[in-house]
């Protein structure tokens, strides 16, 4: 009957829509415990991340800073009493007057690491340049800044250079805490519109193929602040051969 092959077809239809239906919401479902899954999983690396912040803050305050001034204060002590042999005074002034430099470098580094001033008041290649230098002198690990002519701070606007600055700062504390590198090279360069900060080092490298590498909050940070800037985050290192990250945002308008 025509009329019975015509509520056939219809029938049909609504049962094949409504398996369709139910497929998407199923699917909708999954996906939206996996994205809980996954934001639980970044929260609770973003909090760990916080607590070794404020942990380091306080171990470089603690057990570095303090030592500093307490070593200083019994220098300056002796000196102000004159017991200090009149034949090492010279030593000893240069002693003192290194440990005061050493101190001020560390303070600065703690004091990037909460913000860095040097962004507001000369921009990111200064800021680039003091965390090679910084890096190179408290770590011994020859950590250099090359950046061309043409590059200037007028092409990128501050959140951007603040961005970047980050992403080199965590890069660089990853070659000083994991690549055993020797060497490292903070670079910048201009490219299709686009300004590219790269971090290479010579380390023992790892595959960057590894999932497990690329869940690290190390790299999922550093992704995650590029693309806050609109740029791109590119990663690529192998066994025995270094490690080179680079990241590309745009030009200010």
């Amino acid at each position: 009957m025509p009329g019975g092959t015509a509520f056939a077809v219809y029938l049909g239809a609504v049962l094949t829509v409504a398996v369709i239906l139910t497929a998407l919401g199923a699917a909708l479902v999954l996906y939206q415990r996996r994205f809980l899954a996954l934001h639980r999983e970044y929260a609770k690396k973003l909090i760990a991340a916080h607590e070794e912040e404020r942990a380091y803050v306080a171990r470089e305050v603690h057990d570095d800073a303090l030592q500093r001034v307490a070593m200083i204060q019994h220098d300056v002590i002796e000196w102000m009493d004159g017991t200090v042999d009149a034949s090492k005074e010279h030593a000893r002034s240069t002693a003192l007057r290194q440990e005061l430099e050493d101190l001020g470098i560390m303070l600065r580094r703690v004091a990037h690491r909460l913000h860095p001033a040097i962004i507001d008041q000369g921009g990111l290649i200064p800021a680039l340049s003091q965390l090679a230098e910084d890096t190179a002198r408290l770590t011994g690990i020859h950590v250099t800044a090359r950046v061309p002519a043409n590059v200037s701070d007028k092409l990128i606007d501050r959140e951007r250079s603040l961005i970047l600055f980050r992403i080199a700062q965590e890069a660089v504390r990853n070659v000083t805490k994991h690549s055993a590198a020797t060497r490292a090279e903070i670079g910048v360069d201009l490219a299709k519109g686009a300004l590219a900060l790269s971090i290479v080092d010579n380390g023992r490298g790892f595959d960057s193929g590894d999932p497990r590498r690329a869940s690290g909050l190390g790299l999922i940070s550093m992704a995650e602040r590029a693309r806050l800037a609109d740029g791109e985050l590119s990663l690529f290192s192998k066994p025995g051969g270094g490690t080179t990250i680079r990241v590309s945002v745009p030009l200010k308008h």
